[in-house]
């Protein structure tokens, strides 16, 4: 039976089409995946299916779906309540009586959170958890509604890999039980293993409704970028001998301790773990946004610790894995969240912005990312999809020629075309002698990228494997308390 059914849907912002004349179903016990790159419609589809867009044109049918829950890339949640109020906010009255009874609403939750595999309790505070323990509970708060038909925007995209395996046997588990799923993704794996059809978007368009088993990888990247792309990652060239970035016995006296390696100039250093190991603390600690414990050297020179204006004034860039609260800019134009690391260099006497310097500078920093803005760069940051938001939290940072460039999760939530522009630019700058600090949850992406991978197990380095070593069981040994 359909549960959802979309209908001829059209939607414009301030004159510029973002989807056109889009219809499709999903049926009960049916996962449908809906693949497209950045800006292709997908979350305005997602949005008008979830009743937060009202549609131009065309209509959403849910057939025997009374009940549509929705799973957003980005967390909804109230960081300074407890992850047991979070998951049951729409359940905290009593049909009896108006007060909240705490030890019926930790057993719910806890429940829930068994069913998505989390590894903290229903009483620990949002704001105390990583980007992917928020995902975990965004995603029980959705199953909190026991939703007939669900959408899944992005359900993975900070998780590690045994959290991506248990959220895809859920999906597995819902469609088995008679769920309808709606599943937006850019992990490929992902579409070919969950979905029965794959629907695809390009430039707000329907490109093809087809089942799964007829498309292969190649095919459905064409249908999806317009374009066939390469395949592999891009060759590296070799680092030089300089040492860009030293680190001796950082810590921050809460969760890093002890780490320290080298990084040369025009290498790229993978740092793997699983979540929770400490790897987005190394990076923070390095930039100057937590902890004053070990020595820090870049290019030969101590680092003033704590400091991040000391950090990004010695050449250091930090490419934030969360890109809404510490990356852009969300209410301001797209302009100003690429201008501010280079406002400097865009300024007049006595401080006064060259405005149209600034416009050429933010211009061609959107090229280089290939930015999709189609309201233009005076248009606000949150009217674009994560991964443009995502390009812009990196191409801030390429004002300048860094000496060290650190990136937290920097393909999160990034098509495969994108990516791939990605994966070259980063290879560009460490040719051009950029030392890179890669962190990473998709192993391929680090094993494809890094000349040395270090692994981080339980606040400490477990180890560094160069290239030829550095397989994925290796990886996953150090990462889980084994030797080499």
């Amino acid at each position: 039976m359909t549960a959802i059914t979309v209908s001829g849907l059209s939607k414009s912002f301030g004159g510029v089409v973002a989807i056109d004349g889009v219809s499709f179903t999903v049926s009960s016990g049916e996962v449908v995946a809906l693949a497209g790159e950045n800006g292709a419609g997908k979350s305005t589809i997602k949005n008008i299916i979830g009743g937060i867009l009202r549609p131009d044109s065309g209509h959403v049918d849910f057939g025997d779906a009374a009940n549509v829950a929705t799973v957003h890339q980005e967390t909804s949640l109230f960081p300074d309540l407890t992850v047991a109020e979070n998951i049951l906010i729409g359940h905290l009255r009593s049909s009896r009586v108006g007060t909240v009874r705490p030890a019926a609403l930790r057993r719910t939750a806890s429940l829930l959170l068994r069913r998505v595999g989390a590894g903290f309790g229903p009483d620990a505070l949002v704001r105390e958890l990583s980007a992917g323990q928020r995902q975990l509970v965004e995603i029980a708060k959705a199953l909190a509604t026991e939703p007939r038909a669900i959408v899944f925007d992005e359900p993975t995209a900070s998780l590690n890999l045994g959290e991506r395996e248990m959220i895809m046997r859920i999906v597995e588990q819902l469609r088995d039980d008679g769920v309808a799923v709606l599943y937006i993704t850019h992990y490929l794996e992902e579409i070919f293993r969950l979905s029965q059809r794959i629907v695809v978007m390009r430039d707000g368009r329907l490109m093809a409704d087809r089942p799964a088993g007829e498309l292969d990888r190649f095919t459905l990247e064409a249908l999806m970028v317009g374009r066939e792309l390469a395949q592999g990652y891009p060759e590296t060239a070799t680092p030089r001998q300089k040492i860009a970035l030293s680190v001796r016995d950082l810590g921050d006296g809460a969760r890093v301790e002890g780490v320290s390696f080298d990084v040369a100039e025009g290498e790229i250093f993978g740092l793997a773990g699983l979540m929770g190991s400490g790897r987005t603390e190394v990076a923070r600690a390095i930039f100057g946004l937590a902890g004053r414990i070990g020595r820090i050297e870049v290019a030969g020179r101590p680092l003033r610790r704590g400091d991040v204006r000391a950090s990004i004034a010695a050449g250091i860039a930090f490419v934030t894995e969360d890109r809404r609260n510490e990356g852009l800019f969300l209410e301001r134009p797209i302009r100003e969240s690429l201008s501010i690391v280079g406002l400097g260099s865009v300024c007049r006497l006595f401080g006064r912005v060259d405005h149209a310097a600034e416009r050429r500078l933010t211009k061609d920093l959107a090229t280089a990312v290939a930015l999709t803005a189609r309201s233009g760069l005076e248009a606000d940051g949150g009217s674009l999809s994560g991964g443009n938001q995502q390009k812009i939290v990196l191409a801030k940072w390429l004002s300048g020629q860094p000496r060290l460039i650190i990136l937290d999760e920097p393909t999160r939530g990034i098509d495969v075309g994108a990516k791939a522009e990605i994966y070259r630019l980063l290879a560009d700058l460490a040719r051009a002698g950029t030392a890179v600090l890669l962190i990473s949850s998709e192993m391929e992406e680090v094993l494809g990228l890094a000349h040395r991978v270090g692994v981080m197990h339980d606040s400490r380095l477990a180890g560094i494997l160069d290239r030829r070593s550095a397989t994925q069981e290796a990886v996953i040994r150090l990462a889980t308390g084994g030797t080499r």
